[in-house]
Formats: C-alpha cells, structure tokens, sequence
C-alpha cells in the first residue's frame, strides 16, 4: 500500500514589536510554544519550518502540516515575547503554495 505524502499549507506572518529579530530566534521562538502547547507529539505532527524570513519588514513564511493548521494559527497567537522581548506574531494569509504567498 503507498504512502500518501502529507500536504502542507504556507502562512504568511508579520511580528510585532519594538526590536527586529533574526530568522533563528523567531523559528526557536514557534518551535517552544508548539512543544508548549502540545509536547513533543504536536511538534512532530505539526512540522513547523520557518521558510523565509525577511529581518528588514520582519516578515515570514512558515510551513506546517494541513491537518493542524488550526493548531499552529493558536501557537503563534500565543506567543508574547521573543528572546525576552515583548512582541507578538500576526497571521496575514495562509496558502497552498509558497509562490502565491510572495506576489
């Protein structure tokens, strides 16, 4: 029997704050809240991956598995501070393809 390849959504998001923060810190950043939230078992069906992240409009791509899509939206609306700093993430639009996300 195949295996079925699992699908994945791409969302665009914007941080918050008062201080500009590195690709490393906001990707350390989800994957404490996602094993926050929901362990170790969460963190490997939702497969969070920073994409793309742009340091100068502090805005990203991240890829997730479609199934829990709801989930990781609730992870980034629940992180509050980023490497000790006040800050906050905002989903912009979410999509099939990375190539829709970037026009």
């Amino acid at each position: 029997m195949p295996v079925r390849r699992a699908r994945r959504r791409y969302l665009r998001f914007k941080v918050a704050s008062d201080r500009r923060f590195r690709p490393k810190e906001i990707a350390d950043a989800i994957q404490k809240e996602v094993l926050w939230l929901y362990g170790v078992h969460g963190l490997s069906q939702l497969e969070p991956v920073l994409v793309d992240f742009d340091e100068d409009g502090q805005t990203g791509i991240l890829r997730c598995i479609r199934l829990y899509l709801r989930r990781m939206r609730a992870s980034l609306a629940y992180i509050t501070s980023i490497s000790g700093s006040a800050a906050s993430i905002h989903v912009l639009r979410v999509s099939g393809t990375i190539k829709s996300l970037k026009s």
